[in-house]
């Protein structure tokens, strides 16, 4: 390969690496951007874990 050839392979590299960043750059604006327009994103409630309870008038057989 020619040193041409290699040297704007390297160059195509770096500038998807930088366009890379750069959007990712803008998706953490946009979500900050949207969480202060519109709150924080909610989250989840947690699932409730049902607890067994040893009731005295309850018998088992």
């Amino acid at each position: 390969m020619s040193t041409e050839y290699t040297g704007s392979l390297r160059g195509a590299f770096c500038l998807m690496d930088y366009i890379e960043k750069v959007l990712e750059k803008l998706k953490e604006w946009a979500r900050k951007l949207i969480e202060t327009l519109l709150g924080p994103e909610a989250e989840p409630e947690p699932e409730l874990i049902p607890i067994p309870v040893n009731e005295p008038g309850v018998r088992r057989r």
